[in-house]
């Protein structure tokens, strides 16, 4: 951890518009690019595997559904730490933010440690009782293997945190850039046996993204050593601290495996549709989850401008940039979501053959997902702009219970209804997936106004 000690940092004075505009978007921009090359390992690994068969495809896919589900809740755990960091800095509290960092990577590892053993037993357990006509065997193997990289991932998000939320972001870009452009050399040479290398087929890819994982937490450890104020901590606090992020970031964790895990269920319910069905909803996923990308990397910037302002007592511009983030958000997706309709192959190609007959109805069958994508996206991309909000005026709890009670009652209660009810077979369990997500944007929406609706002056304190 730290060993330098530069100067100690002043608290942002909140900016006015188009200043914020500006403010945000600086910090923004370095973030999208570091959460989407993160996400690019899996992009990759998607990609390659397109490549082997559709077979492949659809057994990563069943694998990574459980992997994700338990990967969505750690992170957001690991999310408090850089409203916490975020507020520390804005108070003008070096301690608080060595101090904050120092715990981040001590619940990572706690949660490594919960984590490893159930990734196990899940791969057994998706091993013994895949559905017909899926690998169980390649999907559980997958599922071992990528697992191994969850420690470093979470370590890095706690170092992520600890950088971005002082506003240097630009180190995690860099970083995270560097492990995507080595994914994408490293994985199709070890999954096909480039030269000298061997051929491993799909452990080969998921090797590759655990050995990014490792190499990226520890370079980014190196940069916060030096980055971060060398301030004296006692064990004792960093344990209370420990204390306070596990508090505030059980709810983000149950609150983003609320959403992840209405995803996760979808796809094990879409395994029912048989194999096809299976790979192009993990192909539209992986779409759509890059696209997600942007609006993530986006309201983690907002919600640290948030919690800067409502750590240095400005309630008023911590509602203006709130708003301003989710704005962009939605004008980013809507955007986005015009290649879904006009240009669905050429996004389908990016991860297997559009011009293969194999993969036709497999084809067909993404696009058709991606098209129902564009009525909820820039609702998910500000649902995210306004759950990050929340999070900066450290607001979790009830955030959490809204997000439980649209996407697994509503969402996957709908989806369900629609697709074995009613008769839409794979669309009705991506419609479910639109009406959960469109609920959430506005219950979240409706509680952040409540909470900087504040007479001027007044700090903005969620109850």
């Amino acid at each position: 951890m730290p060993t330098d000690s530069p100067a100690p940092f002043p608290a942002p004075a909140p900016a006015q518009p188009p200043g914020e505009t500006a403010t945000l978007l600086r910090l923004a921009v370095p973030v999208i690019v570091s959460q989407f090359s993160v996400n690019a390992l899996s992009l990759i690994s998607t990609a390659v595997i397109g490549r082997i068969g559709p077979a492949e495809l659809a057994a990563v896919a069943y694998g990574n559904a459980a992997y994700y589900l338990g990967f969505i809740v750690l992170l957001g755990v690991m999310l408090s730490v850089a409203p916490r960091v975020a507020a520390a800095h804005g108070a003008g509290d070096p301690a608080g933010v060595a101090r904050t960092a120092r715990a981040g990577l001590l619940l990572a590892a706690l949660l490594s440690a919960v984590f490893l053993p159930l990734a196990f037993l899940a791969a057994h357990l998706l091993q013994s009782h895949a559905p017909d006509g899926l690998r169980g065997d390649l999907a559980g193997l997958y599922l071992r293997l990528y697992a191994l990289g969850m420690p470093a991932t979470l370590a890095f998000s706690a170092l992520r945190g600890a950088l971005e939320g002082t506003g240097q972001p630009r180190p995690v870009t860099a970083i995270a850039l560097g492990g995507a452009l080595l994914a994408a050399v490293l994985s199709p040479a070890l999954t096909f046996g480039w030269g000298p290398l061997p051929t491993l087929g799909v452990p080969g890819a998921a090797l590759t993204s655990v050995l990014v994982y490792w190499l990226s937490a520890a370079l980014l450890a190196a940069v916060v050593r030096t980055r971060l104020p060398a301030t004296p901590t006692e064990p004792g606090a960093v344990r209370a601290e420990l204390r306070v992020l596990a508090r505030l970031g059980w709810p983000i964790g149950l609150t983003l495996g609320a959403e992840g895990g209405l995803f996760t269920v979808t796809s094990l319910l879409m395994a029912r549709f048989g194999p096809d069905a299976l790979a192009a909803h993990n192909v539209a996923l992986q779409v759509i989850t890059a696209v997600f990308m942007v609006p993530l990397g986006l309201a983690t910037a907002t919600g640290i401008r948030v919690a800067h302002h409502h750590g240095s007592g400005h309630p008023h511009a911590a509602r203006r940039v709130g708003l301003l983030g989710g704005a962009i958000a939605v004008l980013i997706m809507l955007l986005v979501s015009l290649s879904y309709v006009f240009t669905p192959n050429a996004v389908i190609g990016v991860f297997v053959n559009v011009m293969d007959p194999a993969n036709a109805r497999l084809t067909a069958q993404a696009a058709t997902f991606l098209l129902i994508a564009t009525l909820f996206q820039a609702f998910d991309g500000f649902q995210v702009s306004m759950a990050a909000s929340l999070r900066g005026l450290q607001d979790t709890r009830v955030p959490m219970l809204i997000s439980l009670g649209t996407y697994w009652i509503v969402g996957l209660g709908s989806g369900v209804l629609l697709a074995f009810g009613l008769g839409l077979g794979p669309r009705g369990l991506w419609f479910g997936l639109c009406t959960g997500l469109i609920c959430t944007a506005a219950l979240l929406l409706a509680r952040f106004l409540r909470h900087t609706r504040t007479p001027p002056g007044a700090p903005s304190a969620p109850r």
